[in-house]
């Protein structure tokens, strides 16, 4: 048995994604070992996240605790109240 549905023409419409609240713009690229890379890559999928996300993250709270021990500023957490 055949369904026949009627071409729409919204259907060529692409919808946009609203944008983000915060746009990641910029790439950054590291060289790593393949077991470093692995590793990274079970602690994402242990806490239940993308490994970028992952290694994003723990960046972040690095440079959050390594520049507020020296008193600087910390420009990520300048832009509108950007949590960690």
């Amino acid at each position: 048995m055949y369904s026949y549905q009627w071409y729409n023409l919204d259907m060529t419409k692409r919808h946009a994604r609203p944008p983000k609240a915060h746009r990641l713009d910029d790439y950054l690229e590291i060289r790593v070992q393949a077991l470093e890379k692995q590793t990274f890559k079970e602690a994402a999928e242990l806490a239940g996240i993308p490994m970028a996300a992952w290694i994003r993250e723990r960046l972040r709270l690095v440079a959050i605790r390594e520049l507020g021990a020296a008193g600087r500023a910390i420009p990520f957490l300048q832009q509108s109240g950007s949590e960690p």
